[in-house]
Parts: C-alpha cells; structure tokens; sequence
C-alpha cells in the first residue's frame, strides 16, 4: 500500500512542536528510527510483561552494578506490534513518543496491513466489522458493530462511530464503499469524504461543482490503483439529454480524484450505456457498475468494469443464469464479483465470480428461499459467509443469517441497530485518508462543508 497514505494522527501525545521528528509522508523519505530501550521499557510497562527493577533486582555475587535488561531489536518489536488489533496499537500510541513514531511509521501500517489481509484466522475474525448507515435529522449517523459478535453472541451492541455534522439536515449521506479500511461516504452528490472509522480521521476532496440537478444522478466508485499507489474516488455525473428525434436520453461526464492530488480531473464519459443510479463495486483493480445498455432487442442489464490503472472501460462477462425473469443486483463477497438474481416470492440465487474476468469461474454459490410474500422486497447480497458456511445477509431491514446445510434461519440481536439503510464491510486498519500533511486531525466529524 501507498507509505504517503500512512499518516496516522494523534492527539494524545505533545504538540507537534516538540523537539521528537516527525516522520515524512513523502515516498521517497527514510522514516525515523525509535529508540531501542525506550520501546522495549514502554513495550514491557504497557503489556504487563515482567520486567526486573534495576533498584530491586538482586546484586550478581561478582558485581555490585545490577543485571542489564536484554534489549529487544526494534524490528522484532515492530513484528510482534503488527499482530495487534488497532485498538490496542491506539492505545499504546500514547505511552510514549516512540511508539507515536512507529505506529505513523509508513512501512509499519502497510506491514500491519498485510498481517491482517492476509490472516489466517477463522472467519469472521476479530479485524472485520459492519458500519450501518442510517439517514434522518440532524444528519446522517453510522454505527458499527463486530461481524464476529454478531455470528457468536446472542446479543450484540451497535456502537455509533461519529457522524458528519451538515448544515442541510435534509441531506442524505450514502456509502459508496470500502477499501484497506477506509470508508468513502457521498453527500448531495456533489463531494465525497474519505473516513477511517477506526482511528476517526476524515478528509474531504473537493467538491464536483455538479451538484444534484432535475434529471441528473451522479454515482460514485471507489478504489486502489496499485500502479501508481495511491486510492482514487471516480465520480459519473448522469445527465439527461434530448436526442435529435425527440427522445430524452443520457449522457455521463467521468471524473477522477486522488488522494495524492486532490484534484478532479476529467475523463472519456461512461462507455457501454448509463450506470445504473448505485455505487461502482471494487474488485481486483477496478470498479464494477450495472449498466442499462441499448441492444437490438431493447434495453439490457450488463455489467461494466473501470480499470483504474488503465481508465479504460470492458463489458465483463455473465454467468448463464438458465432462468429469465429475475431482477439483479451486483455485490462483492471475500473480494470477488458476486451477481443476486431474485425469483419474486420464490428464492434469490447468489453467483459469484471465483477468477476475476474469467467467465467459466461463475459458480452458483446458493440459493435462498423465501418463506414467506416478500412483495417488492427482496434479499441483499450476502456480507460475508463464515468457515462454517452460514450467510450473513440483510432482509425487510434486518440481518439474518441462513444456514445452508439445514435451511434454517437465524434473526442476531444488535441493540442499537433499527432502521438502517445500508450496509458496508471494513477491516479495522492504520491507514490514514490524509498524505502530504503530519498535523491531522483525530475529530471523526466533518464540519463546515458548505460555503
């Protein structure tokens, strides 16, 4: 992952004008190196661990000087550090200046980053969570709430993590997606704000300067182009238009922003068709959208991906569904494309999409009975399937979990979590939406967004 992206910010500690370094957010910087003893002191005082009391400790019958404490190499100390959960690394931060250095250390967050990306744990494990979204005056607010607890737990408790304070309490926020822990959260359609839930630091890119207009959508896509290692944001402002036989079409006008540059540059308008009124989903370096596409028979569904290496727009490719009639709703699961087909008042097949880009990899992973009418409403696609194959998935504004092995379906308890209206996955990680820039802010809100 991109180093200038691994600020992290701190206010527990002393002022940034102390005399302590900070570490730059530039690529190229060589980033400060702790004190050994003073790790391997505060790692022993913060843990629990036993340590000997120099002024305590038996005196050596050859010598009247007590033992010295063996001292720890500082990249055992940062492996043993990146095996930790954020909350834990959050609240050593601040015992001490150096572990404040470490932990905005670029190198550490992107290895702490690949510890738990690549974990071998059980899933659900401890590093995942589920933010809900829920909409209405003042504002729009987020709750959080562990995936773990809620497979494992009879109750679990959602806990709200901030909101952003807007002027329009009318606005609706919506999440447009996740990425390395960072949230990317729409408002009004014209900005978007980039948020990490777990360390509360929150930075908005410049508004689109096209805001919601009669006729018009816009919708937004977010994700990590590892060619240049750097997060970018593309914003596809819809627009209606009318055609030269009278007709009422659309156009698209595409946009993309960088963490880095922090401004929008403009792009080739959307190819295929008009995307669909959703977020663009993120899998394998690209951005998916369902797409309304003019064919000889009439309008289609198809699904579209962006590059964003490249900025080149593909039609992926279907599974052979072997049914028609159903709606469809596109998702990710465990980082692969993932397509629901809703039979009305029958089932939902869920297909998803093994080796990305791949047509003979569409597997039809199961399928899901309705019990019950559920009249216009249908299925989610799944958040996360555990080890033991149970689903985790939302109906009628509740999550359930399906047990496909015995058809059984099971109704968690989340204190806390009524009325929601979207939902979104995320790992608890380091990474900072702020670069270029050592003086951040821990507020967890985002005031003054209007002018």
């Amino acid at each position: 992952m991109a180093e200038k992206n691994g600020l992290v910010a701190d206010s527990c500690l002393e002022d940034q004008s102390s005399t302590t370094p900070s570490p730059s957010s530039s690529t190229h910087s060589k980033p400060s190196t702790p004190h050994h003893d003073e790790l391997y002191h505060s790692l022993f005082h913060e843990t629990g661990m036993p340590s000997q009391n120099p002024k305590k400790a038996k005196k050596s019958p050859q010598s009247d000087h007590p033992p010295s404490l063996p001292t720890l190499p500082h990249q055992i100390i940062a492996e043993i550090f990146s095996r930790l959960p954020v909350k834990a690394l959050i609240k050593f931060r601040c015992v001490s200046k150096t572990f404040k250095t470490l932990f905005s250390d670029p190198q550490f967050i992107n290895a702490h980053l690949r510890k738990i990306t690549s974990s071998s744990e059980k899933k659900p494990n401890r590093y995942q969570k589920i933010v809900l979204t829920y909409s209405g005056p003042p504002s729009s607010r987020h709750k959080s709430c562990s995936l773990y607890s809620i497979y494992n737990n009879l109750q679990t408790d959602a806990i709200e993590i901030g909101h952003f304070l807007l002027k329009d309490k009318y606005r609706y926020d919506w999440l447009v997606g996740s990425c390395d822990g960072l949230l990317c959260v729409a408002a009004k359609q014209n900005y978007v704000a980039l948020w990490n839930p777990s360390t509360r630091v929150v930075d908005r890119l410049p508004g689109l300067g096209f805001g919601k207009k009669l006729g018009s959508y816009t919708v937004f896509g977010f994700g990590y182009d590892s060619e240049i290692d750097d997060y970018k944001v593309v914003a596809v402002f819809c627009f209606q238009n009318r055609g030269g036989n009278g007709g009422i079409g659309y156009e698209t006008r595409v946009e993309v922003c960088t963490l880095w540059t922090k401004y929008w540059r403009r792009i080739e308008g959307f190819r295929y068709g008009v995307p669909c009124d959703v977020s663009g989903k993120y899998v394998n370096g690209s951005l998916i959208w369902p797409v309304m596409c003019e064919r000889d028979s009439g309008l289609a569904w198809i699904i579209v991906s962006f590059d964003l290496a490249k900025e080149t727009y593909k039609e992926m490719v279907q599974p052979d569904y072997g049914e028609v009639g159903c709606d469809r709703t596109l998702g990710v699961l465990d980082g692969c494309l993932c397509v629901m087909c809703n039979y009305k008042a029958d089932r939902a097949d869920f297909w998803l999409m093994k080796e990305y880009g791949v047509r003979e990899s569409w597997t039809k992973l199961l399928s899901i009975p309705y019990l019950d009418d559920p009249g216009l409403l249908q299925y989610s696609v799944p958040y996360c399937i555990a080890d033991n194959g149970e689903v985790l998935l939302e109906f009628k504004g509740l999550l359930i979990i399906y047990n496909p092995k015995d058809g059984a379906f099971r109704h968690p308890v989340i204190n806390g979590a009524c009325q929601w209206i979207e939902a979104e996955i995320y790992i608890e990680t380091l990474v900072s939406p702020k670069v270029g820039n050592c003086n951040l802010e821990t507020t967890g809100m985002l005031a003054n967004t209007e002018k």
